[in-house]
Parts: C-alpha cells; structure tokens; sequence
C-alpha cells in the first residue's frame, strides 16, 4: 500500500501549503485581531500544534497523489505506444516518403477560398 510513494517531493508540497496557511493566519491576525487574533501563547501553540497535524496528513494525501498521477501517466504513455503502432496505413504496409509530412493531395487555394 505504502510502496512507490515519493515522500520528498510530497512533504515539499506540504510544507509550502502549512507556510501558506500560518502566513495567512498570521496576516488575518494582523488584519482583523479581534477574529484572528494570536494574543497570548496558547492560541499561538495551538495554531503550531494544527500546523504539524495538518503537514503530516498533506504529507500522506499527496504521496498518493502523486502516485497515482504517475501511474495513470505510465498507462497513459503505454496505451499511446500501443496505438501509434497499429494503424489501418501501417497495417497494410503503405508507409511511404511522405510520412510526417503534409498531405500534397490537398489544395491551399481551396482551403482559403472556402474560409
């Protein structure tokens, strides 16, 4: 359940999500002190204490984040290998000097004239 997570890069994403929550705590308690106000040690400790609380359980929701962000990444590139092989011009064998290049079969005078 725990394997392949990546736990640096999410307890970087953590850390700037808890420094972003006490610089907002602290610029509201600046802001409106009657609302939000961190007067004394305990309110202060206890806004610490959440903080810790809050980077530790980011921590572990974007660890699976990620995870399964690479995961469907990883599907996502073999299905896309899988279908650029197979193709009904491959399959037949009809590859020829024009591959990746535009269609010479197409008329640009055409395609203005009808814009």
């Amino acid at each position: 359940m725990f394997e392949g997570l990546d736990w640096k890069s999410a307890a970087r994403r953590s850390a700037i999500v808890i420094g972003i929550y006490l610089a907002l705590f602290y610029t509201l308690s600046r802001a409106f002190p009657e609302q939000f106000g961190l007067d004394n040690r305990a309110e202060v400790t206890s806004l610490l204490v959440n903080a810790v609380i809050f980077f530790f359980v980011f921590t572990v929701v974007y660890a699976f984040i990620e995870r399964s962000r690479n995961r469907r990444m990883a599907e996502l590139r073999k299905q896309g290998k899988g279908s650029r092989s197979s193709g009904p011009a491959r399959e037949n064998g009809s590859e020829g000097a024009l591959k990746g290049r535009p269609n010479p079969n197409t008329s640009r005078k055409k395609a203005r004239r009808r814009r």
